[in-house]
């Protein structure tokens, strides 16, 4: 059994907003996928459902999906989980757009930091994810597949409506159009858990997609 709970986060109370998952299973094990803002609303959720959060995991190092990352880590005193290529930026200020977020730098110990690639598998309780990587938002943008429920985490690569812009530090239109490849050659009908907006079905989010890469002589 599976359970997500989108905690829907304030970055620097901007209004913008950024989907933070507390996903269970019947033993409350758990895993966070990106801690965005708000560290006590994040806490007080896992608090609420009696959550034991083994790994705390970011789907790429942009200071809106770990802006609580440090606080929430200390409470649950979870490993971090991030892509090798994308441990730089986790740790580095300026590459994850802090200042320009208005998000506090995160100072995080590196001891507790756990890099993955693609093809990695992380397990809590009966929970088991498979590391998706797919770059172009970032180059160590992943996505997080639950293999019992079928359940899709998407960070930015992959939104409702759309794909996650590539102009930012280590992005890649390149990169990106081969990750969509690479996701829509693999799933054809798969609810989908972006990193911000509205959870949908991938066969609805590729029609959008596609039409978006068409208009820039793209296919995927």
């Amino acid at each position: 059994m599976i359970n997500i709970d989108k905690i829907e986060v304030n970055v620097a109370y901007s209004g913008h907003i950024t989907n933070c998952y507390l996903v269970y299973d019947e033993n409350n094990d758990a895993i966070l996928i990106d801690p965005g803002y708000e560290s006590d609303k994040i806490i007080e959720e896992i608090r609420t459902k009696r959550c034991h959060v083994k790994y705390i995991v970011i789907t790429h190092s942009h200071s809106d999906h770990m802006g609580a990352l440090a606080k929430v880590a200390e409470y649950t005193n979870a490993k971090i989980i991030v892509h090798v290529k994308d441990l730089e930026a986790l740790l580095d200020k300026q590459e994850n757009y802090a200042d320009m977020l208005n998000v506090e730098k995160q100072n995080i110990d590196e001891n507790i930091v756990m890099t993955v690639k693609d093809g990695d598998t992380i397990i809590a309780g009966t929970l088991e994810f498979e590391v998706i990587h797919t770059p172009g938002h970032t180059a160590g943008s992943i996505c997080l597949l639950e293999k019992n429920s079928q359940k899709f985490f998407t960070g930015d690569t992959i939104f409702s409506d759309c794909y996650g812009r590539c102009d930012l530090y280590s992005g890649s239109i390149d990169d990106m159009a081969k990750s969509l490849r690479k996701v829509f050659a693999r799933f054809e009908s798969i609810m989908i858990y972006p990193g911000h907006g509205e959870s949908t079905n991938l066969s609805k989010a590729k029609r959008y997609i596609k039409m978006l890469m068409a208009m820039k002589n793209i296919k995927v």
